[in-house]
């Protein structure tokens, strides 16, 4: 399907992103390449993307709804079933190779009982080195320790991580980190973070607990080297 027919026939539902700089070009052509791949209900398809002399351009199926980050604002309730479609949309990026990168209420879409994952600007290959990357982009509230730090390589409990934060936010209507991020929470004396995680509910505060593992393995390997 050209896109000169997707316009003209369903001008509503196209989404256009444009970009100038070099970076932010190589970014969307980064979200083509994934999206080209992609076949998930949870996720705006592909329709086209251009690249010309001085800008690239993108276009995808506009998804209804309204940011669940707005939803949350507002104080209301979100079925559980909609972060179980954002956490199926995630495994599929996993299966193709792809870490979303930038979970969290605002790349969320909510419209009634359904929910779809947008924006692919951040998207890491698995396995790769973060100090490898060409850039990094993330959301340092919702980031796991490893993508704050760039230690490390991508992994999918790094979607994982951010996952469960946005869970644990749709769930309490509060930032479990009172809005910081978990390597500012990590700074906090060692007996309250296991005794606020504990706080968190089982989901949630096993992840804590494995990036909280992380980082101090992390940190005894450094002071060992020293």
């Amino acid at each position: 399907m050209s896109l000169r027919r997707v316009t003209c026939c369903h001008r509503p539902q196209i989404f256009r992103k444009t970009a100038v700089s070099k970076i932010d070009r190589l970014r969307l052509k980064k979200e083509a390449r994934i999206l080209r791949q992609v076949r998930h209900p949870a996720v705006p398809r592909l329709l086209d993307f251009a690249e010309r002399a001085e800008s690239s351009e993108l276009f995808i199926e506009r998804m209804p709804g309204v940011a669940l980050s707005r939803v949350l604002q507002k104080g209301q309730s979100v079925p559980n079933a909609c972060l179980e479609q954002i956490g199926d949309a995630i495994r599929h990026f996993h299966d193709l190779g792809w870490n979303h990168a930038d979970i969290k209420p605002a790349n969320i879409l909510i419209n009634e009982s359904d929910a779809y994952l947008v924006d692919l600007n951040a998207a890491a290959p698995l396995g790769k080195k973060y100090r490898e990357l060409r850039e990094r982009s993330f959301s340092p509230s919702f980031a796991s320790w490893k993508q704050l730090t760039g230690r490390g390589t991508v992994s999918e409990k790094d979607d994982e991580f951010s996952l469960e934060l946005t869970r644990f936010l749709t769930s309490t209507l509060r930032h479990p980190f009172g809005g910081q991020s978990v390597a500012a929470f990590f700074s906090l004396d060692p007996n309250d973070i296991r005794l606020a995680a504990e706080s968190f509910g089982r989901r949630f505060r096993d992840c804590v607990l494995e990036q909280y593992n992380d980082f101090e393995s992390e940190i005894q390997e450094m002071r060992s080297l020293n």
